[in-house]
């Protein structure tokens, strides 16, 4: 796949590199961090398959929510990771994280928890795929960025703030 980076360095000239470029060993690392982190968070859903995972303070959240709620998010990162290396516009989601997590929690609330766990598990599986198909030289900073966004930092936050709310994994 060629990505709008490599077409911008040809143009730019031979011997031009991108800076700040993961090489291969960085981008597993990152990926086997997320497989790491996403497998602590699914322990943790299965669980508690269908109670409140937060805080009394909080809106109720279940298992199916809190997947779908990944699902979503993995859906837009890569969405938007394809679109960066296609010299394309990525797709935004209109409001505030806050607004759009509920406004998907509504949309998603008829789904079974077994839905969302799929829904879930290929929105991962397709994540990774798209990672690692990136060509190493196609790697900028805001790629890496978009990458990182919706992966172990995301799922290491879930799992924690649910620990903390039930006082427990």
């Amino acid at each position: 796949m060629e990505c709008a980076i490599q077409i911008q360095m040809a143009i730019a000239g031979p011997g031009t590199k991108a800076e700040d470029t993961l090489d291969t060993l960085e981008i597993e690392e990152m990926l086997n961090e997320d497989l790491v982190q996403w497998a602590q968070l699914c322990a943790v859903l299965e669980a508690h398959p269908n109670e409140s995972l937060h805080d009394q303070e909080s809106p109720e959240w279940t298992s199916r929510d809190v997947y779908t709620h990944m699902a979503r998010w993995m859906e837009l990162s890569t969405r938007q990771l394809t679109a960066q290396l296609d010299g394309a516009t990525p797709p935004i989601e209109e409001g505030s994280d806050d607004e759009i997590n509920a406004r998907w929690k509504a949309d998603d609330s008829g789904l079974r928890l077994d839905e969302a766990r799929s829904w879930a598990g290929r929105a991962f599986d397709e994540r990774v795929g798209s990672i690692r198909s990136v060509a190493s030289d196609c790697w900028t900073p805001q790629l890496e960025r978009t990458a990182r966004g919706d992966g172990s930092g995301h799922y290491s936050i879930h799992r924690e703030f649910i620990i903390s709310g039930r006082g427990r994994p």
